[in-house]
């Protein structure tokens, strides 16, 4: 496999990891959102959970709210792990994406040096054989 292609395929790489980061990021965006909304529910619903308390509740009306507020927290505690997940996850591909532009840059690096050393070969055959030709010229007179 060529140098070209070989810098080609880890163009590709980042750009992909590139995509999967902002993926990560949008569905890191929505958990944090979601979280803060279950949040906000369940100090909504103790609330009123405490001022129905304080009337008096019923053994079925107690049930469903410790049920309510049971399946709020279990929500909360997934939305949780998503999220830590997906911190996770954000910081694993990340690396791959440093790792990935890392290698585009050594095969850049290389890449230049290359073409240097191509250059410097065509502009010596190129003065050889202008100092060929010129010596040709003064031998001749």
């Amino acid at each position: 496999m060529s140098l070209h292609s070989l810098r080609k395929l880890r163009e590709q790489r980042v750009e992909a990891l590139m995509m999967e980061l902002g993926e990560i990021a949008q569905s890191l965006s929505r958990n944090e959102e979601r979280y803060r909304q279950v949040e906000a529910e369940m100090q909504t619903d103790t609330e009123r959970y405490r001022k129905d308390m304080q009337q008096g509740l019923t053994i079925e009306r107690l049930l469903e709210w410790e049920a309510r507020l049971g399946s709020q927290e279990a929500t909360l505690h997934q939305v949780h792990r998503d999220i830590e997940q997906g911190a996770l996850l954000w910081s694993r591909t990340n690396s791959l994406l440093v790792e990935a532009s890392q290698e585009c840059k050594v095969l850049d690096r290389v890449l230049e040096r290359r073409e240097a050393i191509h250059r410097a070969e065509v502009a010596r055959q190129e003065q050889q054989a202008t100092d060929e030709a010129a010596s040709r010229r003064c031998s001749s007179r």
